[in-house]
C-alpha cells in the first residue's frame, strides 16, 4: 500500500463534526472529482446530473455517506474500470457516485457554489466559492475534499512532493490562494499537458498541510522519516568533514616532515632554536597529530596559532636552504 493511499484512507475516515465543514468538504470533492451531465430530451431536460469518480472505495463510501447526511440525497453508486496510465493492458476499478436532478443535484450545485443565479438565470461557476470557505475550519475541510478528489503525496522515504491535479486554471489559482491563507504555508502552480498542478516540495509545508487536512497519523509518520533523514544527513556531513580534516592533517604532516628532512640534510637541524626543534621532534614522533594535539603535547602547552607560526618558520628556513643549494648548483 502506498503512502498516498494511506493518507487518503485516513482522511476518508475523518468525519466533519460541523455542518459547515461537511458542506465545504463535499464542495471541494465535487469541484475536484466531479463532472456534469446536461439532460436533453428527457424529464430532466435542461438540468444537470453530478457524476463524481474515484479509484478508492473508501473515498466513495465516505462521500456517499456525507452527501446523504448533509443533503438527504441518496446518490447512485456504481463500479467501472479505467486504464492504468503507462500500462495499456491493465485496468483498475473506478467507483462512481451519480446524483440526478430527482436526487437534489441542482440544489447541491447551488449550495456548493458551483451554480449561481444572475439576472434570474442559472450559470455554472469556476474556482472556489468564497462563502463556503469563510472560516478556518471550513478552509481545512475544503482542502481535504480537493485532496481526496485529485491529490497525491510522495512517500517521504523517496522524496518530498504533494500535488493537486486540476482541470481549471481558476481553481488552481484559488486553491493556491486558499493554502496560502494559512500562516507560513504556500504552494506553487504549474501546467502539465492540459492540467493545472498545485504543488509543494518543501518538507515542512507538506507536513503542515497533512496536519491541516486532518491526516495526523500520516503526518507523524512523515515527521519520523524526515527526522531520520536529517539525522543521517548530519551524521554523513560530520563524517565527510572529519575525513576531509584527516586528509588535510596528513597532507600538512607530510610537507612538514619534508621541511625537517631538508634541514637535517643541510646539517642545520641540530642548531635550531629550542621552540622550533620541539615541534619538529613531535611531528616526527606523531605524524598523524593535528596542530592542536602537538600544541597540547608541548611543555608548556601552546595554542594552535603558536604551533602554526613555528612550522611556518621551519618552512621559511627549509625554503632558504633549498634556494641556497640551488644557487650553488
Amino acid at each position: 500500500m502506498s503512502y498516498s493511499l494511506d493518507v487518503k484512507n485516513e482522511l476518508a475516515h475523518n468525519e466533519p463534526a460541523k455542518k459547515c465543514c461537511m458542506l465545504a468538504e463535499i464542495a471541494g470533492f465535487l469541484r475536484a472529482a466531479g463532472s456534469l451531465k446536461l439532460h436533453i430530451g428527457d424529464e430532466f431536460s435542461g438540468k444537470y446530473s453530478i457524476i463524481a469518480s474515484t479509484e478508492n472505495p473508501a473515498i466513495a463510501r465516505h462521500y456517499y455517506k456525507l452527501i446523504k447526511t448533509y443533503f438527504g440525497s441518496n446518490a447512485t453508486s456504481g463500479v467501472g474500470s479505467s486504464a492504468i496510465p503507462g500500462k495499456a493492458h491493465e485496468k483498475s476499478h473506478r467507483y462512481y457516485l451519480t446524483i440526478s436532478p430527482d436526487q437534489k443535484s441542482m440544489q447541491i450545485l447551488r449550495e456548493c457554489g458551483m451554480m449561481l443565479i444572475k439576472e434570474g438565470d442559472d450559470y455554472l461557476t469556476d474556482g472556489i466559492y468564497s462563502q463556503i470557505v469563510r472560516t478556518k475550519c471550513c478552509k481545512k475541510s475544503y482542502i481535504r475534499g480537493v485532496f481526496l478528489g485529485c491529490g497525491s503525496v510522495s512517500d517521504p522515504k523517496k522524496g518530498y512532493h504533494l500535488e493537486f491535479v486540476l482541470g481549471s486554471e481558476q481553481l488552481a489559482n484559488d486553491l493556491k490562494k486558499l493554502i496560502g491563507s494559512f500562516v507560513d504555508l504556500s504552494a506553487n502552480v504549474t501546467v502539465r499537458k492540459e492540467d493545472y498542478i498545485v504543488y509543494m516540495k518543501r518538507a515542512n509545508y507538506i507536513s503542515d498541510l497533512l496536519g491541516i487536512m486532518g491526516a495526523d497519523a500520516a503526518m507523524l509518520e512523515f515527521e519520523n522519516v524526515r527526522v531520520g533523514k536529517s539525522v543521517r544527513h548530519e551524521t554523513q556531513r560530520i563524517l565527510n568533514c572529519d575525513s576531509a580534516n584527516v586528509d588535510r592533517t596528513l597532507t600538512a604532516s607530510e610537507e612538514q616532515q619534508q621541511w625537517i628532512k631538508t634541514l637535517k640534510d643541510a646539517g642545520v637541524y641540530d642548531n635550531l632554536p629550542a621552540p622550533l626543534k620541539s615541534v619538529a621532534e613531535l611531528r616526527l614522533l606523531r605524524p598523524e597529530a593535528s596542530l592542536t594535539e602537538i600544541g597540547e603535547a608541548l611543555n608548556p602547552p601552546i595554542r594552535k596559532p603558536g604551533v602554526s607560526k613555528r612550522f611556518a618558520k621551519l618552512k621559511e628556513l627549509a625554503t632558504a636552504v633549498e634556494e641556497e643549494s640551488a644557487d650553488e648548483e
